[in-house]
């Protein structure tokens, strides 16, 4: 007899004492060595509402809850004797032909649900999102039979709501996906995609796999418990599943708004190249931050590690520069900023008369000359200079290409690199002499790249099959004035090769209504000719707190309201460890760090890979900083008009600025916004004194 763990039993283990989580483990091989359901006595209870449902013994007061399909078990819950007999009484188990998945149903809430709505409404809504689709379509996207009635009513979210209970949970997603504006023949279209192939064994669909996996060795259950794994590395959603685990002739994209599950991906998609004995993998992104966090995951996760790298992309140019000796001996200028690079081009300007200064140049060297990687004054003349607002006639491109002539003579001179300039030299270095470090590249956060980043990575790998793996979220581009082509890189990413994730696992739907009323209005170049959508971007929870937004009268009220909020979640049973508090700027939380230092409150700073203070402490760090990071509470400080603009304006920081320029701007701040609010998992608290930030106006704030 087969075994299944579904994601209900999944999350009782962990609320089990460990000697239960022992017997649990030593009662699943035992099961799994019986042939028939017979032999583990497993013993039907009058009052299930499901006949396939059963009880079975794990010790003298906690019981396992299985059902049984077509001589297959799958283990549902366990807990106390009445935890689970309460469970199971409400549950229903049934195989669903059209989806080719299990589904778990809420007995009691679905038969209160269709009383409910045929007691208010007899008749379908002309206004209902089913009114012109079939009873054979609404079938095919996993809605039960006996709910049809019910759903047929549905006008809106606020309908599909209270049926979150009742309704089977891929149904329910494919519903708000169709209420969201998905077309009902896209969402089969996705099913049917995660469905087995003929003569394929459909309980291991990739629609199944996402709620049941099969236990097939006797220590897999023990290995879930050991490493603690969390849900999603196990139960992948179809959509995941069909990208991790397929063999592509090339390059493949992957895009999804927060929460959806990139990373998610990424590691998945390592694990399975690292099957291959031959591989040599990179897994690269492009801030520290996330490397330590990584590691632990890579660990979990059972990946050999012999055959990957992890590594942010700078480090990975600095080693293969160094390996290959490129750049020999030079300091690279500008990782902290541009400092260094601007007083080099004063110094030329010493000895110089021209209409340009030294920020003009810098711009004008880093983003196109670098960007595009012009080499001689013939290309420079040739080049279109997109994102540059300001027009040169061929004079004053001579007169430019003299002065970086002179630049990058003072820069040998004083054995100095810009860090582009090193990536595009690297670059060529390695298409030169054909030398291909890695046989598969993954890459998180492509939005945060550059394009002489993503020709470096193009660089690293052949081109051919499974070369490339890109994940990220153009939504997400929070450092202003970053372009991308893939194209322009070398890397084709059209039609086929792009992807995108839909499903937010992270956060609750209303903490994600917040989030993307932030960026509704904005436009986001999906970095290869098109735009990026949100349309179908779904939460998988749904309850929870809508984010609270309040004015306070100055810097002292802010520490106090902050405090406050801490407060409360203490009270409420969540851990120090569990709240990050995240401002525009560190210098914006000096006061509020002196307070929780003079109050014994225990925190820690993060900053890159650096963790300093304690580590069971409240995290303090800036927005930027938050990328990558998740805590069950984020409280955002310093949310006003003048760090996160809605509007540009002559004033500060938009003085000097042209109209490019304030565009990217203000979409750097609005995805800035995003990505801190969709750090949380459960709540978000935001605070501020002065002018309301006006990206925020349509929520709940107090002020």
């Amino acid at each position: 007899m087969r075994l299944f763990l579904s994601d209900t039993c999944y999350e009782s283990l962990f609320d089990l004492p460990k000697r239960i989580q022992t017997k649990v483990v030593n009662f699943q091989k035992k099961f799994r060595e019986c042939t028939t359901s017979n032999g583990m006595h497993l013993e039907p209870i009058a009052q299930f509402n499901d006949s396939s449902m059963r009880t079975a013994r794990i010790d003298d007061n906690y019981r396992a809850v299985i059902g049984i399909i077509d001589n297959n078990a799958y283990l549902l819950f366990v807990g106390t004797h009445e935890v689970a007999y309460n469970w199971g009484i409400r549950k229903r188990l049934v195989w669903n032909d059209h989806t080719q998945a299990c589904q778990l149903v809420s007995v009691q809430q679905t038969t209160e649900a269709i009383a409910e709505k045929t007691e208010t409404e007899s008749m379908t809504s002309s206004d209902s999102v089913f009114k012109d689709i079939s009873k054979e379509q609404i079938l095919k996207i996993g809605v039960p039979e006996d709910l049809i009635p019910t759903v047929m009513k549905i006008t809106s979210l606020d309908d599909l709501d209270p049926l979150e209970d009742c309704l089977p949970s891929d149904a329910y997603e494919n519903i708000f996906n169709l209420l969201d504006g998905v077309s009902i023949n896209d969402i089969i279209a996705e099913i049917e995609e995660g469905q087995a192939k003929e003569n394929e064994d459909q309980l291991l669909s990739n629609n199944n796999k996402r709620r049941f996996v099969e236990l097939t060795d006797d220590e897999a259950l023990q290995r879930i418990l050991d490493n603690d794994m969390e849900k999603w590395q196990i139960f992948l959603h179809p959509s995941q599943q069909k990208l991790v685990n397929a063999d592509y002739k090339g390059t493949i994209k992957v895009s999804g708004g927060a929460g959806t599950g990139k990373t998610v991906a990424a590691l998945h998609r390592l694990k399975f190249l690292s099957t291959n004995p031959n591989a040599k993998i990179l897994f690269t992104t492009y801030t520290r931050t996330l490397k330590e966090n990584l590691e632990d995951l890579i660990k979990k996760m059972d990946i050999n590690q012999n055959r990957c790298t992890l590594n942010n992309i700078d480090q990975v140019l600095i080693e293969i520069a160094k390996q290959y000796k490129i750049k020999d001996g030079y300091k690279v200028l500008d990782y902290s900023g541009n400092e260094e690079s601007i007083k080099l081009w004063r110094e030329v300007l010493e000895t110089e008369v021209t209409e340009f200064d030294e920020q003009f140049l810098y711009d004008e060297y880093i983003d196109v000359i670098i960007y595009f990687g012009n080499t001689d004054a013939k290309s420079y003349m040739m080049q279109q200079r997109v994102g540059r607002t300001k027009a040169l006639s061929r004079k004053q491109r001579i007169d430019i290409w003299k002065l970086v002539e002179k630049y990058v003579a003072l820069k040998n001179e004083r054995k100095v690199v810009d860090r582009l300039e090193l990536f595009n030299e690297t670059t060529k270095y390695l298409n030169d002499n054909n030398i291909r470090p890695y046989t598969n590249v993954i890459a998180d956060e492509f939005q945060d790249f550059s394009n002489p980043e993503l020709k470096f990575l193009r660089s690293l790998v052949e081109e051919g099959r499974n070369d490339l793996f890109l994940t990220g979220d153009p939504m997400q581009r929070i450092y202003s004035g970053r372009k991308i082509n893939f194209s322009a890189a070398g890397i084709n990413v059209r039609g086929v090769r792009s992807r995108r994730l839909k499903i937010n696992y992270r956060t609750t739907e209303p903490i994600k209504r917040v989030a993307v009323g932030v960026i509704k209005d904005q436009v986001y170049d999906d970095m290869d000719g098109g735009t990026e959508s949100i349309k179908g971007y779904v939460s998988l929870i749904h309850g929870g707190e809508t984010p609270l937004y309040k004015i306070v009268d100055n810097a002292n009220d802010e520490v106090m309201q902050i405090v406050e909020w801490v407060n409360q979640c203490t009270q409420n049973d969540i851990l120090l460890k569990d709240i990050c508090i995240a401002s525009p700027s560190m210098g914006l939380m000096k006061d509020l760090q002196s307070h929780l230092h003079v109050n014994g409150i225990a925190y820690k700073v993060l900053k890159g890979t650096s963790k300093v203070g304690s580590n069971n402490g409240i995290s303090l760090c800036t927005f930027h900083s938050l990328k990558g990071l998740e805590f069950k509470v984020v409280i955002l400080m310093g949310v006003n008009e003048r760090n996160i603009p809605s509007k540009a304006t002559d004033s500060y920081p938009f003085n000097g600025m042209d109209v490019l320029e304030k565009k990217e701007f203000l979409s750097s701040k609005r995805s800035l916004l995003y990505v801190a609010i969709t750090r949380a998992r459960q709540l978000v608290y935001m605070v501020g004194y002065g002018e309301p930030c006006g990206l925020l106006e349509n929520i709940n704030k107090t002020i």
